[in-house]
């Protein structure tokens, strides 16, 4: 829903937005299930989310790709990492600090 209200709000502004809106996740078996349109027993209990996820995808809204768990960007604004990790996070980001590691 969110990333619906951020594609009219740019095309407001009259810049061209990227269809479809890539969308990552690190969790292969929801990719499966929302590029499936078969349900099974195990995923009879998801309701709503699953059919607007199906139907943006459907539309040609999203793409939606694997990442791994340990390079999910969004953790940078989300979790306490370690140094490391929040480093690479960074760098991946194409973040660099002006100031010397301590």
């Amino acid at each position: 829903a969110e990333l619906a209200w951020l594609t009219r709000l740019i095309s407001e502004f009259q810049v061209t937005s990227i269809l479809p809106v890539p969308v990552k996740s690190d969790s292969l078996a929801a990719i499966y299930i929302a590029r499936n349109p078969v349900f099974h027993e195990r995923t009879k209990h998801i309701e709503l989310d699953c059919h607007f996820v199906r139907e943006k995808l459907h539309q040609c809204l999203i793409s939606l790709s694997h990442v791994k768990t340990n390079a999910q960007l969004a953790d940078l604004l989300t979790k306490p990492l370690p140094r490391v990790q929040h480093q690479l996070l960074l760098n991946k980001l194409g973040v660099s600090s002006s100031h010397p590691p301590t």
